[in-house]
């Protein structure tokens, strides 16, 4: 298959829903087998069902990215089933723990760190392995423009998001002579299931007025700067934050 992405290998978390599905179905689309890892096994097979109509491989395990032990099986599983491993796309991510600082529960607070900083770890940390040995690729890392311009009211987001960055940036300068590449991609308010928990019209109208833009952001237009980055066309990108995010940090 011809495609951006041909005979590319892909491990994508939050492989089920959301930005994650988005970025494997339009990997698939441009040529790569695809490794769906998620927490509903569900909706990781009719996410695999999808890609493989474009004639790709396509295999699921299910874990969650909390779960040191359980990513390191799962990343394991999926890169035997895929032959090994190119690329790596970290889109799992929870926002769930709205408060002042001072109010913060602390288990909202650890859960909140535990999935989209630590998870993004292990997920580096257990696929670089395999990057290496197919001798280079390329991890793209979701982060957010809150990891840049606080949000009141979501200390544990900010701080997670924050963290992926300087993780990213330090697998960058660690692994580039071994032909890895790592970067973010930095979305705005994406209408892609976050969103969906935003109280009210009223509220949503506001959110959408902060981006010049003057609208939310496509999950297909978040996967579409995900394939760039994991293509040959940002060979010499690594270290860097692509924003999607219709101008909000403009």
């Amino acid at each position: 298959m011809s495609g951006r992405l041909a005979q590319r290998r892909i491990l994508v978390t939050g492989g089920g829903r959301g930005l994650g599905r988005s970025i494997a179905l339009a990997a698939a689309g441009e040529g790569a087998a695809v490794g769906l890892m998620g927490r509903t096994p569900q909706a990781l097979e009719e996410a695999a069902t999808e890609a493989r109509s474009h004639g790709v491989v396509a295999s699921v395990a299910a874990a969650d990215v909390a779960d040191a032990n359980a990513v390191e099986s799962a990343v394991a599983e999926l890169a035997r089933a895929l032959g090994g491993l190119d690329g790596l796309v970290n889109a799992a991510a929870v926002d769930c723990a709205w408060a002042p600082t001072a109010e913060m529960e602390l288990g909202e607070w650890d859960r909140t760190i535990a999935v989209n900083l630590s998870g993004t770890f292990y997920c580096c940390r257990f696929a670089l392995p395999h990057l290496v040995a197919a001798g280079g690729g390329a991890i793209v890392n979701i982060t957010s423009v809150a990891g840049e311009r606080a949000w009141a009211d979501d200390v544990a987001y900010n701080a997670s998001k924050a963290g992926v960055k300087l993780l990213t940036r330090t697998i960058a300068v660690e692994y580039a002579e071994q032909g890895v590449r790592a970067n973010c991609l930095a979305p705005g308010a994406i209408d892609a299931g976050m969103t969906d928990d935003v109280p009210g019209e009223d509220e949503r109208e506001r959110l959408r007025r902060l981006h010049p833009a003057g609208r939310f952001g496509t999950a297909e237009e978040v996967a579409e700067a995900a394939v760039w980055l994991l293509s040959d066309a940002a060979s010499f990108t690594t270290g860097a934050t692509l924003r999607v995010d219709g101008g909000f940090l403009a």
